[in-house]
């Protein structure tokens, strides 16, 4: 059995774009909440940069990142009518283009290594889960 040939049309532009933006935005939201709750327990600002630049902050960057690019290729599956994996790839491609353009230099090498190297499954696994688990059928 041969997979289905794809086509640039089976591509659903919005569904990889809303799967983008809950990518970066819940990834973005979550870490920010995360920082203004600890500074509202009284660390500095500097303090708080410097615990989410050691490797627990960096690794838990990294969960909630690769969470959120999961979540997001789930989403996109979701909103696509077929190529459930491919869409949850599309939207690691962009995570990986809009991470290439506001990227730090100066981090560690495996926290880039382990982030690029994950983006990709993480959003065919989304992607995957979308087809696994479709929507429920409304019953009449």
């Amino acid at each position: 059995m041969q997979p289905p040939k794809l086509q640039f049309s089976d591509i659903n532009f919005k569904a990889v774009i809303v799967g983008a933006i809950v990518d970066n935005a819940g990834t973005l939201l979550v870490m920010t909440t995360l920082a203004a709750l600890l500074v509202k327990t009284g660390l500095s600002e500097d303090e708080v940069m410097t615990r989410m630049k050691d490797t627990n902050g960096l690794l838990l960057g990294l969960i909630i990142g690769l969470g959120f690019t999961l979540l997001g290729g789930f989403f996109a599956g979701r909103m696509a009518a077929n190529a459930k994996l491919l869409h949850g790839a599309l939207v690691a491609i962009v995570g990986m283009i809009i991470t290439v353009v506001f990227w730090e230099k100066g981090g560690p090498l495996w926290f880039d290594i382990a982030g690029f190297a994950g983006m990709l499954p993480a959003g065919i696994a989304g992607g995957y889960l979308a087809l696994r688990y479709p929507p429920a059928r409304k019953q009449s």
